[in-house]
């Protein structure tokens, strides 16, 4: 595992652009040991344009497949107008595993929107609550959402539901009311799944809600990420798997997670404003 974590380091340390490490710096001394301010500066390496998912984050090409668009964004891409984004969800969209908000997936996904769309502002606004079913969401989309003017929401929801057994009609009532909220206003959403892990899976189970959220998304001309499935690919190819490290090396692979998850979300929007 120590091997295979100082070359992981060593391949990031190679896409870490000249002009990040210096910003980083000031901000992560203070408060870190030398050793975790280096690990978690590698680990915000910024691939170079187009490089969304490098090796160590592969996923089937089916995994990857765009097949709607995001036309709202789009425009504002071609304008070369400034971008907002929201993503709003629970613990993961927080990015609490990893312990600092910079390594959360929507501040990475940020940094690699800016790197493929250079000299377009683009503003990715982090309003992850944990532990709230999507209906908890729903009720603040008007001051946590609607109110930022996106562009573009990212909706990660289903990880509460299926654990608290909210009925599945209802969890699929919430997204459609989500949806038809957000398209009334012009704006683009996309919707991204439930993540996986073999200890949750054991004993929650996703299906239903997982075919759920797939089925909305269909049904609405909705890209729904496939969160789930691509952490399952990663976990049976023992790229990560948390139940094989030290409970102190957790957050420092909660973090590679989170990158990885930006990766190719960030591929997946690459593919959908060309739609």
């Amino acid at each position: 595992m120590k091997r295979r974590l100082l070359l992981w380091l060593a391949r990031a340390a190679a896409l870490t652009p000249p002009t990040l490490a210096p910003t980083l710096a000031p901000t992560l001394a203070p408060t870190l040991a030398p050793t975790l301010a280096l690990t978690l500066a590698l680990t915000l390496a910024l691939p170079g344009v187009g490089r969304v998912a490098p090796g160590d984050c592969a996923v089937p090409p089916e995994l990857q497949q765009v097949t709607v668009g995001l036309p709202h964004l789009a425009a504002r891409l071609r304008a070369r107008q400034p971008v907002k984004i929201v993503a709003i969800g629970g613990a993961s969209t927080r990015g609490a595993a990893a312990g600092w908000p910079q390594l959360a997936y929507p501040h990475r996904l940020q940094l690699l929107l800016e790197a493929i769309y250079p000299g377009v502002p683009i503003t990715i606004v982090n309003e992850g609550v944990p532990r709230q079913s999507t209906q908890q969401m729903l009720d603040r989309f008007p001051a946590d959402v609607l109110a930022q003017k996106p562009v573009l929401v990212v909706w990660e929801t289903g990880i509460s539901d299926a654990v608290r057994g909210v009925e599945t009609d209802d969890f699929a009532a919430a997204l459609q009311v989500g949806i038809d909220v957000v398209k009334s206003h012009a704006i683009d959403i996309l919707l991204v799944d439930m993540q996986f892990s073999r200890g949750a899976a054991a004993v929650i189970d996703f299906d239903p809600y997982l075919r759920t959220i797939h089925r909305v998304g269909d049904l609405n001309d909705v890209y729904v990420f496939p969160r789930f499935e691509m952490m399952r690919y990663w976990s049976e190819e023992h790229m990560f798997t948390f139940e094989a490290v030290a409970k102190a090396e957790r957050p420092r692979l909660a973090a590679k997670v989170y990158d990885c998850i930006a990766r190719q979300l960030a591929g997946a929007i690459q593919r959908a404003v060309v739609q």
